[in-house]
């Protein structure tokens, strides 16, 4: 059949499905119920990617308009690779998903952390088993490696391939804190060497977050990753002469990367930095929160000096850009308020109904210019169901082999 055909075909049955979502007795339960389970095969083409994004009233939720903020960058914001640095702010991933996945549909980002038995506070892994990228995401937009995890990048990867680094910088003292409340997250060093770690300062042991900061490994987080390296240090990478040094070696070549990211925000300035983030690049805006502030003297006095040379460097540049691309701050201030008002409105109202799957019930598919993403299959470990077919039907409810799974696929699971 020809690409035209098939385009037009695919318009008219996204058209349909739209339809019979948004309009009561609008069609067939039948025909909706077939459009639907074609959805996920269709979406797998960009072509009828493309298509949906087109046919959806995609700047709108019900009555209300999401405002777009025009890009001021020179050039447009590809090939994203977020340096994700521990405790720094996992849920920046919504405003990255947001760029690159909901600009012509919006997506409820405020999906649970719940992603699997085992990882309860993984907003990152539930977001993309809701929104995969595949399906949802602007081809381009995310780097080839793009990745979640804490995986460091180095000048060279940016350059040889092309990424536009991206991330947030927390206090030293702070994300050092949040990481020892986090099971002493270690990311890099090996089973042995954290079970010591575990033995010196967790529960059995000290169980104090300055035994924690000061233990070896631990300290120079952010100079290794700006540098190839892993969060925590592996005894193995350093040679039998050396001593561990908290990252000083690295300093200067980590101090050089924060010059060359392409965007850089402060986790202390959640709302100015996802501001910055849209005027810099374009784009509308959602709502995001910030991490509890801890009571620092918990560290007994200790200083990550590397990092905290490294954090003042973002800092200064962080204030740079805004200065470039914001300049008066009240302009976020009226851009936060666009991006709650989805939030603030009471439940039940049409304009807050509209752009919240939880208060419309629906656990997945397109409903009035609202995407509530895919049935997320990850969820059926929760109640020890192994592989299944999943579908979405007309009502927008996950059914498990055709059958509903009451509470295991809501939104406010």
């Amino acid at each position: 059949m020809p690409a035209a055909l098939n385009a037009a075909a695919y318009a008219a049955a996204i058209a349909s499905m739209v339809l019979c979502s948004a309009i009561d007795d609008g069609c067939s339960a039948a025909t909706a119920s077939h459009l639907l389970q074609r959805q996920s095969r269709m979406l797998r083409s960009p072509k009828a990617r493309e298509v949906l994004l087109q046919s959806a009233n995609s700047r709108a939720c019900g009555k209300l308009e999401i405002a777009q903020v025009p890009a001021l960058a020179a050039q447009p914001l590809r090939h994203i690779h977020w340096l994700h640095f521990p405790k720094a702010g996992t849920s920046f991933l919504a405003t990255i998903w947001n760029f690159a996945c909901g600009q012509r549909i919006p997506l409820d980002l405020a999906v649970s952390p719940r992603a699997v038995p085992g990882c309860e506070q993984c907003y990152d892994v539930a977001l993309l088993d809701r929104y995969p990228a595949e399906t949802y995401c602007e081809d381009g937009y995310l780097s080839e490696d793009f990745s979640t995890q804490h995986k460091p990048v180095t000048a060279l990867d940016m350059r040889q391939k092309d990424w536009s680094v991206v991330g947030l910088f927390r206090r030293p003292s702070q994300r050092l804190i949040s990481a020892f409340y986090d099971n002493l997250h270690a990311s890099g060093m090996s089973g042995d060497e954290f079970s010591d770690l575990w033995q010196a300062c967790g529960a059995k042991g000290e169980n104090s977050a300055a035994c924690y900061a000061r233990y070896p490994g631990i300290a120079g987080c952010t100079a290794r990753m700006l540098t190839g390296g892993s969060c925590a240090e592996s005894a193995a990478d350093r040679s039998l002469l050396s001593s561990f040094d908290g990252g000083k070696a690295r300093l200067e070549e980590a101090l050089k990367m924060v010059k060359e990211m392409t965007f850089l925000g402060l986790t202390e300035e959640w709302d100015l930095s996802v501001c910055l983030f849209h005027r810099m690049f374009g784009g509308s805006v959602s709502a995001a929160q910030l991490d509890e502030l801890y009571d620092e003297a918990q560290l007994a006095g200790f200083i990550d000096e590397v990092d905290e040379e490294i954090y003042e460097a973002a800092s200064k540049r962080f204030h740079e850009l805004l200065r470039l691309h914001v300049g008066d701050l009240n302009i976020c201030d009226t851009l936060v308020q666009q991006a709650t008002r989805m939030t603030e409105e009471p439940a039940g109202t049409a304009v807050q109904s509209a752009c919240d799957c939880a208060s419309i019930g629906r656990q997945c598919g397109v409903s009035q210019g609202l995407s509530c993403g895919q049935c997320p299959g990850k969820r059926l470990d929760f109640d020890g169901l192994g592989p299944a077919n999943l579908t979405c039907d007309v009502s927008g409810q996950c059914l498990v082999d055709g059958q509903p799974r009451p509470k295991l696929f809501d939104w406010k699971f």
